[in-house]
């Protein structure tokens, strides 16, 4: 290619090297605070106690590549952290079993989890944990996104979970 549609191409090419990278976009679900590297939807009711959020942020139902599904608890709910973990998984995420287990770092310290594998209502893979607040009540956060997505979630996962904070 020669002449102006050279430089036409050489330009927007320059330009998009030089654009910053997408901004961190925060995120706030039951006093905890995080950034994200992606953009997700308001939180929305997800049952008692329950907000989600979705990316992408305009995602209509079962268009997500990632939820996040968080789940308040009180710390006298009369529930282990396993117990949780099992609540969360078979109401919010319709997932059974041990799962296998992962570790996170949550709010500074380790955190055991689960990952699941889902078939219902479409493959996807599931992770959930648990996030223990200075008060002593809990945040179950349950992360569900696609397979064809899973490298760009499991960034988002990490930064997230990472970045927790009250």
């Amino acid at each position: 290619m020669n002449g102006p549609h050279a430089l036409v191409a050489v330009a927007a090419t320059l330009a998009a090297l030089s654009a910053p990278a997408a901004a961190a976009a925060p995120l706030e679900l039951h006093g905890l605070k995080a950034t994200a590297p992606v953009a997700f939807s308001a939180p929305e009711k997800a049952g008692l106690d329950a907000l989600r959020v979705v990316h992408p942020a305009d995602a209509k139902a079962g268009g997500e590549k990632l939820s996040l599904t968080a789940g308040a608890f009180p710390k006298d709910s009369g529930m282990t952290d396993p117990e949780l973990l099992d609540y969360v998984a078979s109401t919010f995420l319709g997932a059974s079993g041990a799962g296998k287990a992962v570790e996170r770092t949550v709010l500074g310290k380790t955190a055991k989890g689960r990952a699941f594998e889902k078939k219902i209502p479409s493959p996807s893979l599931a992770e959930v944990f648990v996030a223990t607040k200075k008060e002593g009540g809990k945040v179950v956060l349950a992360f569900v996104f696609s397979p064809s997505f899973a490298k760009e979630a499991e960034a988002a996962v990490a930064a997230i979970a990472e970045s927790l904070k009250e």
